[in-house]
C-alpha cells in the first residue's frame, strides 16, 4: 500500500503547519501567487491533497479545474468544502504514473512536492503532452539540506512513513527533462524556510519544435 494511504489529512496538516516546518502556508502562498499570475482558464492541480488553497480559486470564474490525488479521503474533504464554490471543480483519485488524461488540456498544471514521489521522466512527459502550446507547469521542488532530513522530525508518526519513498530531485536532471519534453525554464526562484531548508519554484512553458 502507497505510504499516503496511511496518512489522515490532519495529520498530514498538522505536520507541515508544525512549529519548525512551517511549510503548509509557504505551499498555500505559491498557489495564490501562480493563479495570480497566470490567466488560466483550465487548470490541473497535481497532488491536490484536501484542496489546500482551492480557497484561491473561488470567485475566479475558471472553466475547469481538475485536482489529482492518490488518497481518496483527502478527495472527499476537498469536495465537502469546496463544491458549492467551486461547480467547475472535478476530483480523479488515481496514481500520477498510471493515469491518462487528454491531450492539449490545460492552460496550467501546478505540482508542488509531488516529483519527490513520482517517476519524475514517466510524469513530466504526461504532462508536456496534457498542456495546450503556450500553457504554463509550475513546480515546488524540495532542496536538499544539511541540518534536516527531507521529512522533518514532528509529533506526527505517520509522515516518517514517506521517508522511504521521498527522493529529493536533482534540479538539472529535472530541467534537462523537461527540455527533452517541450517544457522550457522561464523563471525559477527559492525560499528559505526552517530549519535549513529551501523550495525550489519553476515557471516553465510548452515550446513547439522547430
Amino acid at each position: 500500500m502507497n505510504p499516503w494511504l496511511k496518512i489522515p489529512s490532519s495529520e498530514y496538516e498538522g505536520h507541515m503547519s508544525a512549529p519548525g516546518v512551517e511549510q503548509l502556508q509557504v505551499l498555500n502562498n505559491i498557489f495564490k501567487n501562480v493563479i495570480d499570475e497566470f490567466s488560466a482558464d483550465s487548470i490541473c492541480v497535481m497532488g491536490c491533497t484536501n484542496g489546500s488553497g482551492f480557497e484561491h480559486f473561488i470567485g475566479r470564474n475558471c472553466g475547469m479545474i481538475l485536482g489529482i490525488d492518490i488518497n481518496y479521503f483527502y478527495l472527499n474533504e476537498c469536495r465537502a468544502w469546496f463544491i458549492e464554490d467551486l461547480p467547475e471543480m472535478n476530483l480523479i483519485c488515481a496514481d500520477l504514473e498510471t493515469i491518462e488524461l487528454k491531450n492539449n488540456s490545460f492552460d496550467l498544471i501546478h505540482a508542488a512536492l509531488v516529483m519527490e514521489y513520482v517517476n519524475v521522466e514517466k510524469v513530466v512527459e504526461k504532462i508536456s503532452r496534457w498542456l495546450k502550446p503556450d500553457a504554463a507547469l509550475t513546480v515546488v521542488l524540495q532542496l536538499p539540506s544539511d541540518e534536516s532530513s527531507p521529512v522533518s522530525e514532528t509529533e506526527y508518526e505517520s509522515l516518517k512513513l514517506l521517508n522511504p519513498i521521498l527522493k529529493l530531485v536533482d534540479i538539472e536532471y529535472f530541467i534537462d527533462t523537461a527540455i527533452k519534453n517541450n517544457l522550457k525554464l522561464i523563471r525559477s526562484f527559492t525560499i528559505n524556510l526552517k530549519k535549513g531548508k529551501k523550495f525550489y519554484i519553476g515557471y516553465l512553458k510548452k515550446f513547439l519544435k522547430g
